[in-house]
């Protein structure tokens, strides 16, 4: 599933200015215990291991950043009163929380309710080949591909490229591989 497309650039330093997108209603989102995840960011700069934390409950999203070693880095809430990132953050990113609320959406939301978000502005999707390209006006923002084991955000605007591994428990109680996501 998803995750923190921008989390990557937070910790090699990218300075982004990029606009957000819209972001679907969260009603529009169906509710889910928490999502442990292994994201490995890729930039011209080297590579980046952290860990996310997601959860969709009582009309909030929330996204915890933790280091490999789990300290929290960052909290991410979105919910009635738009994006915002939680005070006890141990670094500052360059980027807004409606920024990164609004690239997390994109992994997210069922791709109806981000078209539907798109409507009337310069923003669209398009999927084909099981993968969904974001644009905004005429030029491609970025590339999602993969499965609920392994999602791939290339964020060309950014300039990096997320690999998403979930690590909660498959079905049969057994822990997910790690190499479910292998990066370059």
């Amino acid at each position: 599933m998803p995750i923190l497309a921008l989390a990557g650039t937070l910790l090699a330093g990218c300075a982004l200015a990029p606009p957000d997108s819209p972001r679907p209603a969260l009603t529009q989102l169906p509710e889910f215990d928490a999502r442990q995840q292994r994201l490995t960011f890729i930039t011209d700069e080297g590579r980046r291991v952290m860990l996310g934390v997601l959860r969709h409950h009582d009309d909030a999203l929330r996204m915890a950043l933790l280091s490999p070693q789990g300290q929290r880095l960052l909290t991410l809430v979105q919910d009635g009163n738009g994006a915002r990132f939680l005070p006890d953050a141990s670094i500052k990113p360059p980027f807004s929380a409606g920024w990164l609320a609004s690239r997390l959406a994109w992994d997210l939301w069922p791709d109806d309710a981000l078209k539907q978000a798109f409507v009337g502005t310069v923003w669209r999707l398009e999927t084909r080949n099981d993968q969904q390209q974001i644009y905004r006006g005429s030029r491609r923002v970025a590339r999602l591909s993969g499965d609920s084991d392994c999602r791939v955000i290339h964020d060309r605007e950014s300039g990096y490229r997320l690999y998403i591994a979930t690590l909660d428990d498959a079905p049969d109680d057994k822990p997910r591989a790690p190499d479910t996501c292998p990066t370059p």
